[in-house]
């Protein structure tokens, strides 16, 4: 498990955070919560070297609609996912898990197995009443926790469901401290991303003059700097910056323009690096959070959630896993439970309702298409997204840019002074000026569920 670099007894969880766009839950919200329900889907999956014989795993899990609550359906997915899986453990899971925790875990998995055979769906109230239940047993086993703290995270517990705000490390893979981060910790979740870049090992040589070498050390030196995503859209949003730094917020665009889909393949290889064989954890990428499993080195895989998957009639209901080989999705397969493979729906997946056979595989064949076409024009809308907040904020203070002096004093990172003869000891060392206080603005674009 990752740890958390700042004691969760110093966190701070004020209730109105404007950040976090959610309300307390109030009575109008328990109302509310009451008519929103998921729909529940049972996997049947299992992990060759872990099952007797083959033998299934059967997990209840939520699904994800238009517009979903992803960070709760990836929590709870991946509790459940991971208990069931412990349990298949030469100790049952009994070394990792307390009787307390075993229990309430037990109780949140047969609330969904109950509702699934009713209704097969539930109600969010029930889901966050469960889940606050759980956070209870969980917290109660964690000395670190102050009473107060605890308080504050079930009273913000509905963010899960309306939102929440979340502030990545591009170079470590974490997330800066805060309530998702502290809920997944809580739990024993690991928390990860893959929008590194990775570090420079390469520097360049003083009789160097290779622009792109250049600028690539440059790049490397202001974001192992910067390191989280605030930060680096605060240096973007500079007031009156110098040439240097106009040439520093540049190499930073670029980069974040060339990687928009939130995943790199230093990304890839930190994760792979980071984490143990047959892991859960959830995993966040473009504004989604999802329940990621790590089968062996290299090989990761997404649970589908989508709940164009669910109808037990439909061939795609046996699509459970989508494989996180590429950055561009291209080379991502869908997977059975078993996690083999599905190339063709008709060959791979046939024996399901064999009538009308020709229309309804055309049917299914576009369900694919069109989630596969959804999720790359999500990408493209949130790289759009962010060339447009970038020229917006260009052309606002392109006046100033040009009137501005070179030799005027700035807030510049230690890094960009003459960074090609300046050894990095000297760079690190070098003096800062003071920040200028200057008008609070509105955020590049925050992490928010869909």
């Amino acid at each position: 498990m990752s740890t958390i670099g700042k004691s969760l007894t110093n966190i701070e969880l004020p209730q109105n955070q404007a950040h976090i766009q959610s309300t307390e839950l109030t009575t109008s919200s328990k109302n509310t919560s009451n008519d929103v329900n998921f729909p529940i889907k049972l996997i049947d999956w299992s992990v060759e070297g872990f099952t007797y014989d083959n033998e299934k795993i059967t997990t209840p899990i939520l699904l994800q609609e238009k517009n979903g609550p992803c960070p709760l359906i990836a929590l709870v997915n991946t509790i459940l996912l991971q208990f069931n899986f412990k349990i298949l453990q030469f100790d049952q899971g009994i070394l990792s898990t307390s009787e307390n925790q075993y229990r309430g875990l037990k109780n949140l998995e047969s609330l969904l197995l109950k509702n699934y055979n009713t209704s097969k769906k539930i109600s969010l109230n029930d889901i966050l009443s469960s889940i606050g239940d759980l956070l209870l047993i969980y917290a109660e086993e964690d000395n670190s926790l102050e009473p107060e703290i605890i308080d504050q995270l079930l009273l913000q517990l509905p963010k899960l469901h309306t939102g929440l705000d979340v502030n990545p490390n591009l170079i470590t893979g974490d997330f800066e401290l805060n309530l998702a981060s502290t809920l997944f910790h809580i739990f024993g979740l690991v928390f990860k991303h893959g929008w590194v870049i990775g570090e420079e090992t390469k520097l360049i040589s003083d009789d160097d003059d290779n622009e792109e070498k250049d600028n690539d050390y440059k790049l490397h030196c202001i974001m192992n700097e910067l390191k989280t995503f605030d930060k680096i859209q605060d240096y973007l949003f500079l007031e009156h910056p110098n040439q240097s730094v106009v040439l520093n917020q540049e190499l930073i665009r670029n980069w974040l323009d060339l990687n928009c889909t939130q995943l790199t393949d230093q990304g890839l290889k930190k994760l792979d690096l980071l984490l143990e064989s047959s892991q859960f954890i959830i995993f966040f990428r473009n504004n989604h959070f999802n329940t990621l499993f790590k089968k062996s080195s290299m090989e990761f895989y997404l649970l589908v959630t989508d709940s164009n998957f669910s109808d037990s009639k439909n061939k795609t209901n046996k699509l459970i896993w989508q494989s996180l080989n590429s950055i561009n999705g291209e080379n991502d397969l869908f997977f059975t439970g078993d996690f083999m493979p599905v190339l063709d729906i008709d060959q791979d997946l046939g024996g399901v309702n064999e009538e009308g056979n020709n229309a309804y595989n055309d049917h299914l064949n576009s369900d694919l298409l069109l989630t596969r076409q959804l999720q790359e024009e999500e990408d493209a809308n949130l790289a759009r997204s962010m060339q447009n907040h970038y020229k917006k904020k260009e052309k606002k203070h392109s006046q100033n840019i040009k009137q501005v002096e070179n030799n005027k004093p700035q807030r510049a990172l230690p890094n960009e002074v003459n960074t090609k003869t300046k050894t990095p000891t000297e760079i690190n060392t070098s003096k800062k000026e003071p920040a200028t206080e200057k008008p609070k603005k509105k955020k590049l674009f925050s992490f928010f569920s869909k």
